[in-house]
């Protein structure tokens, strides 16, 4: 089934969603709502379903395991679900300075 933003809105509102049994809420349920740029962090990097553009690729890095938990760390307390999240989020900042001030590189976010 398929509801608009306004029916989820009032779901939530009534207190009518519960997280999936297995799943991990990173949230306090009195935290603020997760503003926009939230939302674009946590789906950073991650394709559209309805963009038919190529499946981005794997990248496998080996860190320690401080650094490891240093970015799950860091990742939950930027309102990211998942590490990869963060890395793609530092990543493309990193390209996007290397590449001049003020140009913007496609798809790099």
């Amino acid at each position: 089934m398929s509801y608009t933003s306004e029916e989820l809105d009032a779901m939530a509102d009534r207190g009518e969603l519960k997280p999936v049994p297995g799943t991990a809420v990173y949230r306090d349920p009195g935290a603020p709502a997760l503003t926009d740029n939230d939302l674009m962090n946590i789906f950073a990097g991650r394709p559209r379903e309805e963009e038919r553009r190529p499946v981005n690729v794997e990248l496998r890095v080996k860190v320690t395991p401080t650094m490891k938990a240093a970015l799950k760390h860091i990742a939950q307390e930027e309102n990211l679900h998942t590490s990869s999240a963060l890395v793609r989020s530092v990543l493309a900042d990193f390209i996007q300075e290397r590449a001049g001030k003020g140009r913007r590189l496609a798809d790099s976010r």
